[in-house]
């Protein structure tokens, strides 16, 4: 059975934090009537709290538009010399192949044009840079099954780090910023990383580090008698990690690192900026200490003229809301986007 459709309902769902809000239409300019910020621990827990946002029948599946972090999603540049190439037939499959190692057959993805974010047709516009966007099919499949069990039934679904993408740029073009940045995503086994500046996209990839690698740091240096205890300790608000936070954070470090040198050994460019978008409170320690041990500085898009331009308005309640900014990347899945150079 399913619930009787809101006005709109918007559900962005990570692997630590499911957030909620409640609009006045389904499309912008739309006013935000209410928002939710619900930490994953049990999947019954989770879903009573949605549930109990929603004002869902138990039972009832709630409609909503729905973002997802795949773990093996991707954001990537292309560029070609010879523009003309896009029009053959074996284009997509042999990028797929030689840049990214997938296999075509397995993956659900699209071609972005870099101008304009609609999807890709060469007959209209050549373009020599193009997106490519998208996950596996298994792992679209996974994140279906997840919202399945917390009750969602999503009428639109997308991979969240796509719209972020385009919110994160546009911040950036705004407030002409002097530097890259540098994005980190966490998901449950992995994380994904990109470098942003005024040109676009200038590197993405995935990390092998994610929440879970920071919960079983946590049980292991507390002490702790199983894997959920740790993730409700890191999720509240009664412990804080900072101080040990470059131990819980030592792999991450490392790879970023490794991946951000490269980048200015090839660009002659600092990454100067760092951002971790959807970071609720609780765990705003983890880009202290990555600030921190990278030499890097914590940026945050400013939120009311962003929202402004993307056709968003707060209500009374929703203005209430305490860190605006984690809410991010559910504003960009909602926001009527310019949509970013590559």
């Amino acid at each position: 059975m399913f619930q009787k459709k809101a006005k709109g309902l918007f559900a962005e769902v990570s692997h630590y934090q499911v957030r909620l809000a409640r609009a006045d239409r389904s499309t912008a300019p739309l006013q935000i009537e209410a928002l939710e910020s619900i930490p994953v621990t049990t999947t019954g827990e989770t879903r009573r709290a949605i549930e109990a946002f929603a004002g869902n029948q138990k039972g009832n599946y709630i409609q909503a538009h729905c973002a997802v972090y795949p773990k093996d999603r991707f954001v990537h540049r292309h560029y070609t010399e010879n523009a003309a190439r896009s029009r053959q037939e074996d284009f997509a499959a042999k990028t797929l192949k030689a840049e990214l190692k997938l296999d075509p057959d397995e993956v659900a993805f699209r071609i972005l044009h870099p101008l304009t974010g609609k999807r890709y047709n060469p007959d209209e516009a050549l373009s020599r840079e193009t997106l490519f966007v998208g996950a596996s099919r298994e792992s679209l499949k996974e994140e279906q099954r997840r919202l399945i069990e917390l009750g969602l039934y999503p009428d639109q679904l997308e991979i969240a780090s796509i719209p972020l993408y385009a919110g994160i740029k546009r911040a950036v073009v705004e407030e002409d910023m002097d530097s890259s940045a540098l994005i980190i995503e966490f998901s449950e086994g992995s994380s994904y990383g990109y470098v942003v500046n005024l040109n676009g996209l200038a590197l993405s990839h995935s990390l092998e580090f994610g929440i879970s690698a920071i919960a079983s740091s946590i049980q292991s240096e507390l002490g702790l008698q199983d894997s959920l205890s740790a993730r409700k300790v890191m999720l509240s608000k009664t412990f804080d990690f900072k101080d040990m936070g470059s131990t819980l954070l030592r792999r991450l470090i490392t790879q970023v690192r490794a991946s951000t040198g490269q980048f200015e050994v090839q660009t002659g460019k600092s990454v100067h900026y760092l951002f971790i978008p959807g970071l609720p409170d609780s765990l705003s320690w983890i880009g202290e200490v990555l600030a921190e041990e990278l030499g890097m500085e914590n940026w945050k898009p400013s939120l009311e003229e962003w929202l402004t331009q993307g056709g968003i308005t707060l209500s009374p309640q929703a203005k209430d809301q305490q860190n605006l900014t984690e809410f991010l990347p559910l504003f960009c899945q909602m926001a009527r986007l310019d949509t970013p150079n590559a």
